[in-house]
C-alpha cells in the first residue's frame, strides 16, 4: 500500500521589515542621467524660493506692486475682474515663464539662462509667501497655502518638466556641433515642440483651476 507523503512548508520565522538594497554605482549613474536635469532645476527653484523669502524685507511696496504681475498676489484686482480676470492674470504670468523656457531652450547661447527661469520662479514664490505672512500673519499663511500654492506648485512641476526637455535638446545640438555626434535633431525638435504644446495645455488647465479657486474662496480672505 502506497503511502501519501505530505510536505509542510516551513514558516518563515524571519518575518519583519523587507531588506533594503543599496543601489550600485551604475544604477545611481543611470538615475542621474535620466533625472539629473529635473533635480537640478528643482534645486534652483528651491534656492530661488529661499532667496525670495529672505529678500522680501528689502523690497519697497512700489517694487512689490511692479512685480505683482509675475507674483499673482493682487487680490483686490482679481476680485474686481472676476473669474475671467483671475484666469488671464494667472495664465499670463505662467506663460511668461513657459515662453522663456522654450525660447532659451532653442537658443544655443540662451540655454545658459535656463536655470535663471526656475530661480526667478522660485524667487517669486518666496517673495509672495514671505510678504503675505509678514503682513497678515496666520491669515496670510492660510491664504497662500489654500489659494495661491495649489496652482503655483503644479505649474512649478510643469516648468521643471519643460526645462528638463529643453536641456535635453540643447545637449544633443551641442554634441552634434562640437563632438561630431549624429543625433536626429529634427526628430528631437519635433518631440520637444510636442512636449511644449502639452505643457502649454496643462498650464491652461492649471490656470483655469486656479481661477476657480480664486473665484470661490479668495473672497473669504478679503
Amino acid at each position: 500500500m502506497k503511502r501519501v507523503v505530505f510536505t509542510l512548508r516551513r514558516k518563515n520565522i524571519n518575518r519583519g521589515l523587507p531588506s533594503l538594497e543599496i543601489p550600485d554605482l551604475d544604477e545611481f549613474k543611470l538615475f542621474i542621467r535620466r533625472r539629473g536635469g529635473a533635480l537640478f532645476f528643482l534645486s534652483t527653484l528651491f534656492i530661488g524660493l529661499v532667496a525670495g523669502s529672505v529678500a522680501v524685507n528689502s523690497f519697497s511696496k512700489s517694487t512689490l506692486n511692479a512685480l505683482d504681475f509675475l507674483f499673482t498676489t493682487n487680490l483686490p484686482e482679481k476680485l474686481k475682474s472676476g473669474i475671467s480676470g483671475a484666469f488671464f492674470a494667472s495664465f499670463a504670468s505662467d506663460f511668461i515663464f513657459l515662453g522663456a523656457a522654450v525660447f532659451f531652450s532653442l537658443s544655443l547661447m540662451g540655454a545658459v539662462f535656463l536655470p535663471a527661469v526656475t530661480f526667478f520662479k522660485g524667487f517669486s514664490i518666496g517673495v509672495s509667501a514671505a510678504y503675505l505672512v509678514a503682513n497678515y500673519g496666520i491669515k496670510g499663511a492660510l491664504f497662500y497655502f489654500c489659494i495661491i500654492l495649489p496652482g503655483v506648485f503644479v505649474f512649478a512641476l510643469i516648468l521643471v518638466h519643460e526645462l528638463s526637455a529643453g536641456i535635453s535638446i540643447y545637449k544633443k545640438v551641442f554634441q552634434n556641433l562640437f563632438k561630431e555626434r549624429n543625433y536626429n535633431i529634427k526628430g528631437a525638435l519635433s518631440m520637444f515642440m510636442k512636449k511644449s504644446l502639452k505643457n502649454l495645455l496643462f498650464t491652461l488647465i492649471v490656470s483655469a483651476g486656479d481661477a476657480v479657486i480664486w473665484f470661490l474662496f479668495a473672497g473669504l480672505f478679503k
